[in-house]
């Protein structure tokens, strides 16, 4: 670990402290009204895992001088039901726009609280175009700087690039994302060959997770304010990689608001995940959603939850694995 690495750890500590602080004085009671949930079936459960999509830290609003309490809540109330969960949780996965703009301040605040509040035993975090593109930022420094961040709260974190892969209880998880010139949108040659060569080498037996945030499928729906086929330009190029192996599952975010859904296109199943932060004024009933995804021998279990509120959603899929 690298020295600057190592004192940025113990300041975003102190920073979790603070934060602590801050919402113990703000009159918030963290703990939900739920109950502990279980998996469907917690004696066969291979991988329990926990998805946040578009959590939107945002840093200091000047105009008001004000702290972003909104986002604090909805974040530490989603990490006190992930912990409160009967069987533990082997990942925490951040789907992209983890912060609002990308700037410093917004990752202090973001990892300040995982470090203080993470319950799940790994972490994954994936770039989102608002964690790039913004402030005029060469996508390059906004890389860095994410996962400058990551690893400063996250010992299994090693890559500098915008794309990287780990296992976790032996089953694969991969992410892709934008990286630049257009940082929302290119997706590099380097970047399509690491993604050949890693979807190619994962163990067959095994589902395998891809994680982006802006989806790369034939994304279509009447519910859509404004429907496209997909984000990135080599976005066929990317299914094409995906389409050569069996049980691969890719989640994006990116829609906020859209129900949790699946949809499954030349044997690759795509889900979208609903926004840990909708985006909707005074919308405080629409926060916390997620999805809490469940791996057991023959298949897989998505279920749609509200992280918030200690409740679960109505979307629920069951995928057989071949």
């Amino acid at each position: 670990m690298g020295i600057l690495t190592f004192f940025n750890g113990i300041f975003l500590r102190l920073v979790g402290l603070f934060l602590a602080g801050v919402l113990a004085f703000s009159g918030v009671r963290m703990p939900c009204a739920c109950t502990s949930f279980e998996a469907v079936e917690p004696d066969h459960l291979r991988l329990n895992v926990s998805v946040f999509a578009d959590v939107h830290m945002q840093g200091f609003f000047f105009s008001s001088f004000s702290l972003p309490m909104r986002n604090f809540r909805t974040l530490r109330r989603s990490l006190n039901d992930v912990e409160r969960a009967a069987q533990p949780v082997d990942a925490l996965v951040l789907l992209g726009d983890n912060t609002q703009n990308g700037q410093w301040l917004e990752y202090v605040w973001l990892f300040g609280m995982l470090q203080r509040y993470n319950p799940a035993h790994e972490l994954f975090v994936v770039l989102g175009n608002h964690d790039l593109n913004l402030n005029g930022m060469t996508a390059r420094r906004g890389i860095g700087r994410h996962n400058f961040f990551w690893r400063s709260v996250d010992n299994n974190m090693r890559g500098t690039e915008a794309f990287y892969s780990r296992e976790i209880n032996g089953f694969p998880f991969i992410s892709i994302a934008g990286e630049g010139p257009d940082c929302e949108r290119y997706i590099s040659q380097a970047q399509l060959d690491w993604l050949d060569y890693t979807i190619a080498n994962t163990p067959e037996n095994k589902p395998v997770f891809v994680f982006v945030h802006q989806h790369v499928h034939q994304y279509l729906r009447e519910d859509v304010p404004f429907p496209r086929a997909e984000f990135f330009p080599r976005a066929a190029d990317v299914r094409a990689i995906l389409e050569q192996r069996d049980n691969v599952f890719v989640l994006n975010g990116h829609w906020h608001t859209i129900p949790l859904s699946l949809s499954t296109e030349n044997g690759v199943h795509y889900i979208n995940v609903p926004g840990m932060h909708s985006h909707v004024p005074d919308g405080d009933e629409f926060d916390g959603e997620g999805v809490q995804i469940e791996v057991y021998d023959d298949r897989v279990v998505m279920r749609g939850r509200n992280f918030v509120q200690g409740q679960w959603l109505e979307e629920y899929f069951v995928v057989d694995l071949v």
